[in-house]
């Protein structure tokens, strides 16, 4: 009796380990996206400054700007792509899992009541 409790406890808490360790995943996934896309970005700074210093003329100084604004844009779209993916495999994965939750669920529940439900008696003949 013992053992089936603590069975069925354990199968009853297996969902949430699981939404426990995508989350866990998803976090992880999206740490080391955003400290690339901070990395990438304090080198792009770093290089335009540099850049900067050697700029001789305005029309120089413009063009520089310009490319490095394009280039900010651009990370900051594919990153913004990446995360979306990101989130969108964690939603997903939790999404069977509660599937997979609910039609067991609904199993154990038809069984449950498959088994308090009285069998119909045979009729007799006459």
């Amino acid at each position: 009796m013992y053992a089936q409790l603590s069975e069925q406890f354990e199968e009853s808490l297996k969902p949430a380990s699981e939404l426990l360790q995508i989350n866990v995943k998803t976090v992880e996934t999206l740490a080391q996206q955003q400290t690339s896309l901070f990395t990438s970005f304090m080198n792009d700074s770093l290089a335009f400054t540099q850049s900067m210093m050697g700029q001789k003329d305005v029309a120089g100084i413009l063009n520089a700007q310009k490319e490095f604004g394009e280039e900010v844009q651009s990370k900051l779209v594919e990153g913004s792509k990446e995360v979306y993916a990101t989130l969108t495999e964690a939603q997903d994965a939790a999404a069977e899992i509660f599937k997979g939750s609910v039609v067991k669920a609904q199993e154990k529940a038809q069984e449950a009541a498959a088994e308090v439900t009285p069998k119909a008696a045979p009729k007799k003949s006459k």
